[in-house]
């Protein structure tokens, strides 16, 4: 039995790889190539199909969802009652109003939404040296969704856009030994977030799980 345990403990970890932390990895690099590489280059002359009509829910994953204002365009993920399959736990979702993206990623995580907002932030950091751009950013602060929820966020301001980092972990019935984690990267060339903050601010208090 314990020869077959290390073996077990040796795998999952082979090329310092833990299985267990897979998914959570992914996601956390995810968002942090989401900031430092693909939304940079989104701009207000991308096409989008699906704009938001009123009384539309975003569907997140794992039964967790978002309400988008009406007016703005679905460019990735699903609404609900409009997806013929259920949203996975691993879910992304990309809102956009001109040049602004408001882009929503979720994944199982084990921790608080702080560590969440901690790990994406020692990603971008080692990608935004190595890409010579620099970043600064807020101090922490507390986000409060309309269901109760208490998330992490922080600003950011770089050499062309600015925008916010929110991270949320909830509760999965599922998973007792983790949660849901979902992050928010709100992010638009400079000027553009104060604009649509109410907008903005209503999208991320909006999230809620069915459970």
């Amino acid at each position: 039995m314990a020869a077959t345990t290390t073996l077990t403990s040796t795998a999952r970890r082979f090329a310092k790889i833990d299985r267990r932390t897979v998914k959570p990895a992914l996601l956390v690099l995810a968002l942090a190539l989401l900031l430092s590489v693909v939304l940079p280059s989104i701009n207000a002359k991308t096409a989008y199909r699906d704009e938001i009509q009123p009384g539309d829910v975003a569907a997140i994953g794992d039964g967790i969802t978002l309400v988008p204002t009406p007016g703005w365009e679905l460019a990735s993920g699903a609404l609900v009652g409009q997806t013929r399959s259920p949203v996975s736990s691993m879910g992304s979702t990309e809102l956009v109003d001109g040049s602004v993206s408001f882009s929503v990623q979720a994944a199982p995580f084990a921790g608080t939404a702080s560590t969440l907002l901690t790990r994406v932030n020692e990603i971008n950091d080692d990608l935004r040296r190595a890409r010579g751009s620099t970043t600064a950013t807020s101090d922490r602060y507390a986000v409060t969704t309309r269901q109760g929820l208490v998330g992490a966020a922080e600003d950011f301001v770089g050499a062309t856009r600015e925008g916010s980092i929110v991270a949320f972990v909830f509760p999965s019935a599922g998973r007792p030994t983790s949660g849901e984690g979902v992050e928010i990267i709100v992010s638009g060339p400079k000027g553009s977030i104060a604009r649509r903050r109410d907008d903005i601010v209503a999208m991320i208090r909006s999230l809620r799980t069915a459970s």
